[in-house]
């Protein structure tokens, strides 16, 4: 597997003789959507793989390593098994002890190499594209579906439920789900759903994940008319965002990027609202890959995933796009949804609008 390459090629260069991957984003990276994990708050899985140039092996404990050397395991690595009142941590302290050995969390006393595990895995590989069209499709048809058939008087708890539900139907892990309606949008940024009733405008905002890939996104629905005041905030953050969308390419610093989208934002007549969000980032293994900071040196590279996130008080535009060559692909859209056509200095964009009843 490519990933498996890549991660020994990185070793060579680093003159490493061992990587330990324990993390479950780490995981399913480098066997193509392997689920390591049997509770799900945790960012460490219950399996790890120990890589050397020429060994693989999966370690765990009595209570998984049988399930996960048969289940998950793709890359057929050599199951040893530690019985579960025995430390795992302890065996791979002694597999580690035959050289120098890196790791993604630090575990047996190894240097934490997270961040080049992370740099390395965010150019995608062709299999990754694809996977992750499927999954960022199947997202869009969920969220617009929940969105499309949503009424006044259901609860947002309501709208999470079927959400979550048919995420898991599909095998989409439903990681962020927020679902909040009229003034609890203007209220706040990240409105988790309550037993309000939906009155005359709802948001949903999913971040699901399959094959270890995440994919991130927002609709909004209005109930009757669309206020001006929110109709004219909802044009300006679809302008942002397609800016956002427009203006990347290969080598642009994310520090150079933050400070035209601080600009846009002032054009906009909202020169502060940046400051009241997140503005999104790279994604991929993980939500976000890391979160897009002014001053940062980091570049942005064709062929890795994106969610940028802009909102204008009471509006967000969402969606998980790659950067190639020719532009954006847009991983979450489908032809269900009303949208329009942006044309800023940088290209053109098509923005999910608000749907109206």
């Amino acid at each position: 597997m490519e990933a498996l390459k890549r991660i020994r090629e990185w070793m060579g260069k680093k003159s490493y003789d061992g990587v330990i991957l324990g993390r479950r984003d780490s995981y399913a990276w480098i066997s193509q959507g392997a689920e390591n994990h049997v509770v799900t708050n945790s960012p460490e899985g219950v399996a790890y793989y120990v890589i050397t140039g020429e060994t693989l092996s999966l370690v765990a404990d009595s209570s998984d390593a049988a399930r996960m050397g048969a289940e998950q395991n793709p890359l057929q690595g050599t199951v040893v098994e530690v019985p579960w009142y025995e430390s795992v941590e302890e065996r791979l302290r002694e597999m580690a002890s035959r050289g120098r050995f890196v790791s993604d969390t630090g575990i047996a006393g190894t240097e934490n190499v997270l961040e080049g595990l992370i740099e390395l895995r965010m150019v995608l590989s062709e299999e990754e594209k694809v996977r992750y069209k499927q999954v960022g499709r199947e997202c869009a048809k969920i969220v617009e579906h929940v969105c499309s058939t949503a009424r006044p008087g259901d609860t947002e708890n309501e709208v999470a439920a079927q959400l979550k539900g048919l995420c898991f139907q599909k095998g989409i892990s439903p990681d962020c789900v927020l679902a909040g309606s009229d003034s609890r949008i203007l209220d706040y940024r990240h409105p988790l759903p309550t037993d309000k009733p939906i009155e005359k405008s709802l948001m949903v905002v999913l971040g699901g994940e399959k094959y270890g890939l995440n994919i991130s996104m927002t609709r909004m629905v209005y109930f009757g008319d669309i206020p001006k005041e929110i109709e004219e905030r909802y044009e300006k953050t679809q302008y942002i965002f397609a800016c956002m969308q427009t203006m990347m390419k290969e080598g642009l610093s994310y520090g150079d990027y933050f400070e035209q989208v601080k600009s846009l934002y002032r054009e906009a007549g909202w020169e502060d609202e940046w400051k009241s969000h997140h503005q999104g980032g790279p994604t991929g293994y993980q939500c976000r890959e890391w979160i897009a900071l002014p001053g940062m040196d980091s570049v942005m590279h064709m062929n890795q995933a994106y969610a940028w996130n802009p909102t204008i008080l009471g509006t967000k535009c969402e969606e998980t796009t790659i950067l190639k060559e020719q532009g954006v692909i847009t991983l979450t859209r489908t032809e269900n949804w009303p949208c329009s056509t942006i044309t800023t200095p940088y290209g053109i964009y098509e923005s999910a609008n608000i749907l109206k009843f």
